[in-house]
């Protein structure tokens, strides 16, 4: 199937699962009352499940780094201010 007719069908199914859900009914009603077949629905589903999924992955994939935040305007702690507090169980740490 060329890309443009693939897109053209994912742009369609995508519209019809959307109906579907904002219907309120089941995919067997919804199906049976739109004369469409339920393995075609499902297959557009997964299929576009699929899509999803490997876009978000692309994406991750394409920036594997956060960017750190600026620092270079902080002044660093105020003395004699707690900064820090950890507790573990009955244990605490505090940095001042």
């Amino acid at each position: 199937m060329s890309d443009l007719k693939h897109d053209v069908n994912e742009e369609r199914w995508a519209g019809l699962i959307q109906e579907r859900v904002d219907s309120g009914m089941t995919i067997k009603e919804w199906c049976r009352e739109s004369n469409i077949k339920e393995s075609q629905y499902y297959y557009w589903l997964e299929t576009l499940r699929q899509e999803e999924i490997s876009a978000a992955d692309s994406q991750r994939q394409a920036s594997p780094f956060v960017e750190p935040p600026d620092i270079s305007q902080w002044k660093g702690p105020v003395q004699g201010k707690t900064v820090a507090i950890i507790r573990k169980g009955d244990i605490s740490v505090e940095n001042a």
